[in-house]
């Protein structure tokens, strides 16, 4: 038995302790880096988190300009004895922007504006001229030539029809208006609207 032990010692020596060298490795000490290659690991990864956020930036532009250049068509559609309205294939709150965009052009006063129901409440004046060059002459027109008493209160209002936006002119009943200044209201906003995505497609 004695011989046994001695013999089984014997071989092991024949055999490293591999548990003895994994021991050690967990033992070596931290990698000490040199401060000048510190400061140049931390600019790497900022300038890696700069690219990154560069990249990301340059891929939100390249959306938003694919989405200007998707075809958004404006039509005025005059039903013979129906309501006549503005049809635009593009999504009820872009277009509610839009709309807000071309009666602030015209400078026509927006008295309220009701963004859940989709309606802006605004005073026109369907005789009302914009000042063009800012002349004197023009400037004179501007102060004297509106009369408050002219403007009537309208409601632009906004409604989706299936992939559309479809946009009227109402009165203050809330009627449907094809006709007088209520039309050419609408075709004022109409030739606005068409004119502005003209231009930043």
């Amino acid at each position: 038995m004695a011989l046994g032990l001695s013999s089984c010692g014997h071989i092991k020596g024949y055999f490293p302790d591999k548990e003895k060298d994994y021991q050690l490795t967990t033992e070596i000490p931290e990698l000490i880096v040199p401060p000048d290659l510190t400061d140049a690991v931390k600019k790497s990864e900022a300038n890696a988190a700069t690219d990154t956020i560069q990249t990301e930036l340059a891929e939100n532009a390249a959306s938003e300009s694919r989405e200007k250049k998707q075809s958004i068509d404006v039509e005025l559609i005059e039903s013979a004895g129906g309501v006549t309205r503005i049809q635009i294939n593009d999504s009820i709150e872009r277009t509610w922007r839009t709309v807000g965009k071309a009666i602030s052009v015209h400078s026509i006063e927006i008295t309220d504006r009701n963004e859940l129901e989709k309606v802006y409440s605004v005073q026109y004046d369907p005789d009302f001229k914009k000042v063009e060059d800012g002349s004197i002459w023009d400037e004179i027109l501007f102060i004297f030539g509106s009369d408050p008493a002219k403007e009537k209160e309208f409601k632009v209002s906004l409604a989706e029809n299936s992939s559309l936006t479809e946009i009227t002119v109402l009165d203050v009943n809330d009627q449907p208006l094809s006709e007088g200044a209520g039309l050419k209201l609408l075709q004022l906003l109409y030739k606005t609207i068409k004119d502005d995505l003209a231009e930043s497609q």
